[in-house]
């Protein structure tokens, strides 16, 4: 009897052992798989989280004992914000924004006759001029241009140089599309 409580108490050992050894892997496996997300996270921000380790224990021993879910949970969270935000505008779109509305602002003032020496409209016209330069693609500015030329004056530099006289429409200003407005 003392002998078979002992080969018990030896095949109880082999087994903790065991699972412990398992265990370990399981978490080296952890350990291993996140720092590799991390790493492939920095050139796909969608990597960040992993599908698993490969883990060998069943129902996921390692990863509740490491208390990784609410981890997974958080990087989870942070892909689909980072996939869901459209992010910062860049200083150039910034700027161009800025100056699309100096130059409505200064159209505004062209309207109420305020102003001396350059018109606003002429000012309003250099500043849709600016938010162009620093952003080709700003349809806004490129249609709020479009219709300052309108206005300003025939003996004007501005006119001068798009060869036009005022009330003509044209093909858009800067010579694309033409966009859609403020």
């Amino acid at each position: 009897m003392k002998r078979a409580l002992l080969c018990l108490a030896a095949v109880l050992c082999v087994c903790g052992a065991t699972a412990a050894a398992l265990l370990a892997n399981d978490v080296r496996a952890w350990q291993s798989t996140l720092r590799a997300s991390d790493a492939e996270a920095v050139s796909d921000p969608s990597k960040a989280v992993p599908a698993g380790a490969g883990e060998i224990l069943p129902f996921h021993v390692a990863r509740s004992l490491l208390g990784l879910d609410d981890d997974l949970v958080l990087r989870r969270a942070l892909v689909l914000f980072r996939a869901g935000y459209t992010g910062i505008p860049s200083r150039a779109q910034s700027t161009a924004a800025a100056s699309n509305l100096l130059g409505v602002l200064e159209f505004v003032d062209s309207r109420s006759g305020s102003g001396a020496g350059q018109t606003p409209v002429e000012r309003s016209v250099v500043e849709f001029q600016n938010a162009i330069r620093l952003d080709p693609g700003a349809g806004d500015a490129k249609a709020n241009l479009e219709l300052a030329l309108g206005l300003v004056a025939p003996d004007t530099p501005f006119q001068g140089s798009h060869g036009g006289t005022a009330g003509k429409r044209r093909g858009g200003a800067s010579l694309s599309s033409p966009g859609r407005g403020y």
